[in-house]
């Protein structure tokens, strides 16, 4: 019974990991019409459906066990027991966010709201519980499969591919069909996730899981994963979203730190790194002709330039070199970690340095001048795409909404209606955006959740993301597979300081924390085992 139990909770997990990172993303119902509407009823129906099946079967299980009580655990009792073990600090925040969300929820004055989410986003207490619960239905009860995996992967491939072809003109979905080249909605929807943010927000956790497989993948394997990995970078770089660039940035970073114990790794970040002024390059040699957002339009020239030709050559020279070290001398040079530490201060460094600039520049006309003058170093109400004037006002906000408010919050994603009907939101939205469009949140996910589901929310929020990357950090060394889990946390987290949560990328980032988290616990049991 019990094994019958384990094999059917492992499919239920195995399915609805399936259904959400590589059918959700895909799933259009009417092409773009309403498509967050789409997106969130099958997100919604398909976690119904299966964390139901799981209580279910959890509820028969526990009656069987009960029935059967006195009864020797045998090898599925120890298996039960490792499946759930000790809640990791984790498991405990996870827990923490629902609990702060359904309190968020109770003392909020805009119940209707808050249950399922303001429409055309859909961030409401539903989606709240049911990422939780996809979180733990997945970290206690998913198995590695080649077949899930690879259907992942073919899934994200064909997203970031349909988004670059619709920058570069072609409609392989008939999607666009009736558009004209200039309409906003031709310029500012892609692939299949529709709005640049919404789609910005699926590369950042997509991207890192097709630059990990290039990374760490082996013989022939590689050449797909490369032409993948290659795809997905373009896809950020054209996608329209500034904010893309910096999670970017960010996957880099963190993959550059995993990269610095072996040379042979460290030679392989090189070429992961490559792809960028890869596709840069090739753009400019071809004078590929594209179709973007209008304010993209005024930096495409130094976005494609031959000096990217210049950078390819560094990064092709380094990768060439480094591989006739490793060959010839058979030596690992950064085996003693000094590579490492030194990387570290440095990256401390800069990091101080840059929060002192900025700082100084707030300060100091003098000091903005002598870095240049430039409008992203002076923080004002204009600063980000208008993005000054909303923190801003969200920040006065949230300390103008009483001290249950500043506990709970206004209530999950009720940001809209607490500042137009309660403080008068008399901000514009940007005229790029589409006519009649609003400020349905902060545009700062942290900020937001911070109104949102107050200070309890936000912190166990935060948390739920700081505690898996320092998780995944620590067992990096033996499982290689915790690299693709901090890029994509670092990636989410960098990106969502200038976006916001919706229902394609965060149920996303969700199930690869607890792909890895599940991961984990493996790790830590086969280490119990071997110690006794």
């Amino acid at each position: 019974m019990e094994m019958k139990y384990a094999g059917f909770q492992k499919t239920v997990a195995s399915a609805y990991l399936l259904l959400i990172l590589a059918a959700l993303p895909l799933y259009m119902r009417d092409g773009f019409y309403m498509l967050a509407d789409a997106k969130y009823l099958f997100f919604r129906s398909v976690s119904v459906i299966f964390l139901l099946l799981w209580l279910s079967g959890a509820a028969v299980s526990g009656i069987y066990r009960w029935r059967h009580r006195g009864h020797p655990p045998g090898e599925d009792g120890r298996e039960r027991s490792g499946t759930w073990g000790r809640l990791s600090g984790t498991d405990c925040f996870a827990i923490c966010f629902a609990l702060f969300s359904v309190l968020s929820y109770l003392f909020s004055a805009y119940k209707d709201t808050a249950l399922t989410g303001f429409s055309g986003w859909y961030m409401g207490l539903l989606t709240q519980l049911f990422l939780v619960g996809g979180y733990f239905l997945v970290s206690r009860w998913h198995e590695r499969e080649k077949m899930v995996s690879g259907i992942v992967w073919i899934s994200v491939t064909a997203v970031c591919l349909l988004g670059l072809l619709n920058r570069m003109g072609y409609d392989p979905l008939g999607t666009y069909e009736g558009m004209d080249w200039w309409e906003w909605n031709r310029r500012n929807l892609l692939s299949t996730v529709g709005n640049i943010n919404w789609y910005c927000g699926y590369l950042v956790v997509a991207v890192p899981l097709l630059l990990y497989c290039f990374w760490a993948g082996e013989g022939w394997k590689r050449i797909p994963a490369g032409a993948a990995a290659f795809v997905g970078t373009a896809a950020i770089v054209l996608q329209g979203s500034a904010s893309g660039v910096v999670a970017l940035g960010a996957m880099y970073a963190v993959l550059l730190f995993a990269s610095l114990k072996e040379m042979r790794s460290l030679l392989r970040f090189l070429e992961v790194v490559l792809l960028l002024p890869l596709f840069s390059f090739l753009a400019w040699l071809t004078r590929m002709d594209l179709i973007l957002p209008y304010d993209m339009e005024e930096i495409v020239e130094s976005i494609f330039t031959p000096w990217w030709g210049i950078l390819l050559w560094l990064l092709a020279v380094g990768a060439v070199a480094l591989r006739l070290i490793e060959g010839r001398t058979g030596r690992n040079y950064l085996e003693d970690g000094r590579m490492l530490k030194a990387v570290s201060v440095l990256a401390a460094a800069l990091g101080i340095g840059a929060v002192l600039v900025f700082a100084g520049c707030q300060i100091s006309d003098e000091v903005w001048r002598f870095f240049g003058g430039f409008s992203f170093l002076r923080f004002d109400s204009g600063w980000g795409s208008g993005r000054g004037a909303v923190w801003t006002a969200a920040w006065k906000g949230f300390w103008r909404s009483g001290f249950t408010g500043c506990l709970y919050g206004v209530g999950p994603d009720c940001f809209a209606r607490y500042f137009y009907e309660q403080e008068s939101f008399a901000l514009q939205a940007p005229i790029s955006w589409e006519e009649g469009a609003i400020y349905a949140n902060a545009h700062n996910e942290w900020l937001n959740m911070l109104v949102n589901q107050g200070i309890l929310g936000a912190a166990a929020y935060l948390g739920f993301f700081l505690s898996a990357f320092a998780r995944f950090w620590k067992r990096r060394e033996g499982n290689p597979r915790m690299t693709a889990g901090m890029m994509a946390v670092a990636a989410y987290g960098a990106n969502q300081f200038f976006s916001f949560g919706q229902v394609v990328a965060t149920p996303f980032v969700f199930l690869v924390i607890a792909v890895c988290e599940r991961e984990c616990r493996r790790t830590d049991r086969e280490k119990e085992r071997l110690h006794g």
